[in-house]
């Protein structure tokens, strides 16, 4: 996928830390995608009651209130949402990865990420 046929494929990054959100957006940005940002799960759900839906979520394990995985099963389970939904996280813990894809993540990427890694999963994801 060329950065041009990237430029139309919207993105929803969903992560309470502000500076690992703000990279994502940077490296995303820059390949091309638009990128909306949503520090919380809670307003990650407005988002997609209230917005067009995204391409792809991005959505982070680990947050306050309501976690990553609590989103992803709202998303797949009561919104019926069939986009692709990548899990962002920094656990490594045996059998995660396959939890996380049974109920309902398109893939997982570990943190730290490695940014080539990351673009290609994204625009495989994108090319779904």
């Amino acid at each position: 996928m060329t950065n041009s046929q990237a430029t139309s494929k919207r993105i929803l990054l969903v992560d309470d830390d502000a500076d690992v959100a703000q990279l994502l957006s940077f490296v995303l940005r820059r390949a091309g995608f638009e990128v909306k940002h949503a520090p919380s799960a809670k307003q990650a759900m407005e988002e997609v009651t209230n917005e067009t839906l995204p391409d792809l979520f991005i959505l982070d394990l680990w947050m306050p209130e309501l976690d990553g995985e609590y989103l992803l099963r709202w998303l797949r389970e009561e919104q019926k949402i069939e986009q692709p939904i990548m899990m962002l996280t920094g656990t490594v813990r045996p059998g995660l990865d396959e939890e996380l894809k049974a109920a309902g993540a398109d893939a997982v990427a570990h943190k730290p990420l490695d940014i080539k890694a990351l673009d290609s999963l994204v625009r495989g994801l994108m090319a779904q």
